[in-house]
Parts: C-alpha cells; structure tokens; sequence
C-alpha cells in the first residue's frame, strides 16, 4: 500500500478507535449513574446534582406538536431530505427543531419545573412517517406512525423523511440534573434588601411618589420625609417577605454547572434507560476493538510486511 494511502487508512482506524472508546466510556458512566445514583423526593431534595422521578405533569397550555400536530408537553422534530448522486443515497438532514419550552415532573411530594436545555432526552414516544413535502401536509395516518426507528411506511418514491419524539402529559419521567430551589432568591432576601428594591420601584415614579410623602408641598422631599419614605418601604418589605414564605417553594431542574456531569430526561422506566446506555457502551467497545485492531493489523503490515 503507498505510504499516502496507508496513512489516511490508519488516520482513520486511530480516530474510529479513539471515538468509540471515548463514547463508550460515556455510556456507560451515564448507565451507573442512573443504577447507582439514589432517588430524591421534590419535598426533600438536597441542592445540586439530583436525581428525580415521578410522571410528566401539565401546566398551563400544552405544546402542539408542529409536525403531527400531537398535543404533548414537549417535543422535538427532524425533517430529512433522500439525496442519490451515482451509485450514492443517503438521507440529509434538512430542518431539525427542539422546544425550548419547560415542562413540568410532579411526584408524591411535590411538583419540579424542567428546563430541558442541553439534556440528553429519550422519548416514550417516537414517530418516524414519509412524505413528497418539504413539510408533511396534513396529520399524518396512524399507519404510518411507529414507535420505533422504521416505519411501515417503507417510504418508497417518497423524498422526505419526518420523524418526530414527544413527551406526553402521565409520561414517567427520569431525570438527572442540577436541582435549585427558588432559582430567583427572593426568599433568601432580608428585609433591608427588599426595601433597597422597593426604594428603586418608588423612585421611578418620582411623581407619585411626591403626591404620597411631600406632606409640606414644597415640591420636594426634605428629611424627615424622606425618613418616613424609608419606614414605609421597610414596612412594605416585610409584608412582602411574610407573603413570600407562605408561597410553595419553586423548584427548578436544569443542566448542571459542572461540565463533566451529564443532564439526562427519560420517558421510559429507570431500568429501561439504563439498559440502554448499556447497550450502547456494548456498541461502542465492539466498535473500539474493531477499529483497534484495523489499525493495528495496519501498523503490523507495514512493520513486518
């Protein structure tokens, strides 16, 4: 084999190796975290690295689905484009959107906002359907829909490929994130801090502020009225708090801060998601032996070839 040749091809192996091993070690950790890593109820939970779950629940309107039109809570979406040049055909991927609005985890204690920006989410429910349209036209038929990666539909003349995943309200979910509680910190306020922010509120409306507290008319806020401003806002600030504190907590589960923890939604069993990273990192290590060992066949070639 020429030495240009013979570089590209163990350029090739090293990097397929390399890529596997990195992947399947990622699956696998994930795979552990999820067995190993201990449920905590909403109520209870500690700040931080969290693991929850309980069932998708609804709050306020509900997402429609833009491709299947399919009521749900979140959803996203592929559009693929089937492309032949010679004796080549392969699928492109023409338009791809995720929702970027949260949803909601209740379980027996209490109910999580999910921001589900940058997780790893897998769908109870999958749909993949084929059309001759840049965009499907109509809701599709329940024949063409499938829960899986194939459609029944083989897709035969048609040029564009939709495949759309939900998460539907009475999903289960799990999930594994950064867990905060009352993320705006207003609770964690005292009262001088309130009163500073209310101070500021009252000031932008300098007018109305004067009709309340210029008690002499002149125009202006001398100090001893401007001390009695300060006593109303303090007053005003602890009325606040004690509504506050009678709030139920918020909660918030989000990408964690570290990099190197990964953020994980699922709609299937606990068990169902550890599987299947398990399946993965299997993929991945038959993949990092096979390459491997092109690349050492390769290096054994050409060193005692």
């Amino acid at each position: 084999m020429p030495a240009p040749e013979f570089a590209v091809w163990l350029t090739i192996a090293c990097a397929a190796s390399l890529f596997s091993l990195k992947k399947g070690h990622r699956q696998f950790k994930r795979a552990r975290l999820i067995e190993d890593m201990p449920t905590s109820k909403i109520r209870s939970a500690s700040q931080g690295y969290t693991e929850l779950v309980g069932v998708a629940e609804l709050q306020g309107h509900p997402q429609l689905a833009p491709l299947s039109n399919t009521l749900c809570l979140w959803w996203r979406y592929t559009i693929e484009k089937y492309q032949s040049s010679g004796k080549s055909s392969h699928w492109v991927t023409v338009e791809k959107r995720v929702c970027g609005q949260p949803f909601y985890l209740r379980d027996s204690t209490g109910i999580c906002q999910i921001d589900a920006t940058g997780a790893d989410i897998s769908c109870k429910h999958r749909h993949v359907w084929y059309g001759s349209t840049p965009k499907p036209i109509g809701t599709p038929k329940p024949g063409a829909l499938t829960s899986g990666f194939f459609s029944l539909n083989s897709g035969f003349g048609r040029r564009y490929r939709y495949s759309e995943y939900l998460i539907l309200e009475g999903d289960p979910l799990y999930t594994l994130g950064e867990f905060i509680t009352d993320s705006t910190g207003q609770r964690a306020l005292s009262p001088q801090q309130l009163r500073g922010d209310i101070l500021r509120a009252w000031k932008a409306d300098f007018s109305s502020l004067l009709e309340k507290f210029d008690h002499n008319g002149d125009g202006e806020l001398d100090l001893r009225e401007w001390q009695i401003v300060q006593d109303a806002a303090l007053q005003e600030a602890h009325r606040q708090q004690r509504e506050l504190v009678q709030q139920p907590a918020q909660h918030l589960l989000t990408k964690p801060r570290h990099q190197g923890l990964p953020f994980i939604i699922g709609s299937d069993e606990q068990q169902q998601l550890s599987s299947r990273f398990r399946r993965g990192a299997v993929l991945y290590s038959g993949g990092f032996l096979l390459a491997g060992s092109l690349a050492g066949w390769l290096l054994g070639s050409r060193l005692f070839g």
